[in-house]
């Protein structure tokens, strides 16, 4: 591990981070443009050869199966001024202007005529009803309306010019900071972010009848760009993919000017030691992507899976908020595992690989721990079963400056990231040289075959009653895994591996169900196909808990036209290494039959 440590050049890896991080970088934008050019010439200066910037349709239509391109829009100017009293001749209590205050502007933020609108603030409270007041009004949206669903809708419907909240803030009274606010990509409101004491200072004048001066002009000249460049290989040989999204408002360091970087940085550390030693050299090559979360890959995919598209890789290393300061963040650094749908090494060899440089750095703070698949990054493109490639991601989840202007360089740590390009160098070396040799592979799985065990040994004593039964299920369920890891290990075909880590026992007594959507899965389009009464229901679950789209898409994905509802929710459940409350895995199911996107035969 030690000459991937040493071939990282750690400054030359943060300066890119603060690079990136300086622009505003919308998934079409003029901002991800110019970072697209920034990150391409960085690659060919670390070593890739073939780089290139594609771009792609920025209209909003469905290119790729379900997923639509997205729209373009470039903020050029987002200002918000609320004054003291009903008119302009009084004092100005707020201006916010979201080129000195990054997250001001909710994203896809209609734009005002030109020179703004001068309209009245409207308090919206609650589970309140929009009243026919905010008709040509603006709309101060209060934290328990802003997570209805269908607040958007309801504001449009009412006649509302925007609307202004502090619900996504982040951070603490002392040191606030403004959080993301995204509407929908046709959305006729415009939106501002404001902090708790902004938006105390705009509701005390609203109570004054207080007018708010509003100015936003946006460009939608710009397209998708998806930067790629490679480490060359074998020709025939199938391809280690590493992806890392470049797309997010400024600054985004942690999300995701972090894994941009460490991209780089891991291509700059193989070249040079591929240079330096010829061993180093693998059979076959790496390829990096770098674009717009999940649409990119969506789009990447698509053309790959075309005949003489070029096919899909062997495997793929996805960095996503690789570089957070774990003291200032909170957040350990997490292997995300692939999904239990498909035997494959790459969560034990991904987890060998961490554990080495977290030991070979343990002088300096951190930890480290794995986790079940939860698909909320690129990564879960290749965990459809249409793609079905092993994918694992390299993360910090819980950055609590997550999706607000405090996610700011100096919240990364250089031996995070330090860490992060040693681990995705020597983990992209190992799967494209098809190491390690035999005899260290089956150690480095018995290893981690029995720390499953334990774990799963430790949740049978620590459960009682239902969740014992559980428990003892999910040690029957590990004890299959690991009896498939250990085969391919020893060299088994992956189809003695799938056999062996089957369910047993008679076929299932329920109706099977299957899948009706193409290509990778896209929970975004699934809920859009709801009717709007259910479509609601389940924003304001997963607003309150993102892990129900987690639950969503790990049912989803097992859907084989075999599996009935009960094996899926307690495979999903087994997979995701806790019970499930009945009462709303059986909402989540229904959704997506009602969608359609599931059937039961």
């Amino acid at each position: 591990m030690r000459p991937f440590l040493r071939a990282v050049r750690i400054d030359d890896v943060m300066g890119h981070v603060a690079r990136v991080s300086a622009h505003d970088r919308y998934q079409a934008s003029l901002g991800l443009e110019r970072a697209a050019r920034i990150v391409a010439e960085a690659a060919e200066k670390a070593g890739l050869a073939d780089v290139g910037v594609r771009r792609f349709p920025a209209d909003g239509e469905p290119h790729w199966w379900t997923f639509r391109a997205p729209v373009s829009w470039t903020p050029l100017a987002a200002r918000l001024t609320v004054y003291a009293g009903p008119g302009t001749d009084t004092a100005a209590v707020l201006h916010t202007d979201h080129a000195e205050q990054p997250f001001t502007v909710a994203t896809y933020s209609a734009a005002t005529p030109k020179g703004g609108v001068l309209a009245p603030l409207v308090p919206v409270r609650g589970d309140d009803p929009v009243g026919a007041a905010v008709a040509g009004g603006i709309a101060l949206v209060d934290r328990a309306a802003f997570v209805r669903g269908s607040l958007p809708a309801e504001l449009t419907a009412a006649g509302a010019l925007g609307l202004v909240t502090d619900a996504p803030w982040k951070g603490t009274e002392a040191a606030p900071h403004t959080g993301r606010i995204e509407l929908p990509p046709d959305s006729a409101l415009f939106g501002f972010s404001l902090t708790p004491e902004m938006f105390r200072r705009a509701a005390a004048a609203a109570d004054r009848g207080a007018l708010a001066h509003a100015e936003v002009s946006v460009d939608r000249t710009a397209a998708m760009p998806l930067v790629s460049g490679v480490l060359p290989g074998d020709e025939d040989a199938e391809e280690i993919w590493l992806t890392g999204h470049l797309c997010h408002p400024r600054p985004g360091s942690n999300d995701n000017a972090s894994g941009v970087s460490a991209l780089l940085g891991i291509a700059g550390a193989l070249a040079r030691l591929r240079r330096a030693d010829a061993r180093y050299g693998t059979r076959r090559p790496i390829r990096f992507f770098w674009g717009a979360e999940f649409l990119g890959n969506a789009a990447l995919l698509h053309g790959r899976c075309r005949p003489g598209g070029g096919g899909l890789p062997a495997a793929l290393v996805n960095l996503d908020m690789v570089g957070e300061d774990q003291a200032l963040c909170r957040s350990p650094f997490v292997v995300e595992r692939p999904p239990e749908t498909t035997p494959t090494l790459l969560a034990p060899l991904a987890e060998h690989v961490v554990e080495q440089v977290f030991a070979a750095t343990a002088d300096s703070p951190g930890s480290w721990r794995p986790s079940p698949f939860l698909g909320f990054s690129d990564h879960a493109l290749y965990a459809d079963p249409s793609v079905d490639r092993p994918a694992v991601q390299f993360c910090h989840p819980a950055d609590r400056f997550n999706h607000s202007a405090g996610d700011s360089p100096d919240k990364v740590s250089p031996v995070e990231m330090a860490r992060s390009c040693a681990a995705g160098a020597a983990l992209a070396h190992l799967l494209a040289s098809d190491g390690p040799d035999p005899a260290e592979r089956t150690a480095v799985v018995e290893r981690w075959c029995r720390r499953e065990q334990e774990a799963a040994a430790r949740l049978v004593r620590d459960a009682g009653g239902a969740d014992g039964a559980w428990a003892r299920g999910l040690t029957d369920h590990v004890a299959r895994r690991n009896t498939a890891l250990r085969a391919l290990a020893a060299g088994a075909p992956p189809a003695e591996a799938r056999t062996l880590a089957a369910v047993g026992g008679p076929a299932a007594a329920g109706r099977p169900v299957r899948r009706r959507w193409q290509g990778p899965l896209n929970l975004r389009a699934m809920l859009g196909e709801l009717p709007p009464a259910t479509r609601s229901v389940l924003g304001g679950m997963i607003a309150e808990d993102k892990h129900h789209l987690s639950v969503l898409f790990n049912l989803a994905i097992r859907a084989d036209g075999v599996r009935d509802r009960a094996r899926i929710v307690t495979e999903t459940s087994y997979g995701l290494r806790r019970p499930l409350d009945a009462a709303t895995t059986a909402r989540l199911f229904d959704a997506l039959l009602e969608s359609g996107w599931l059937t039961e035969a």
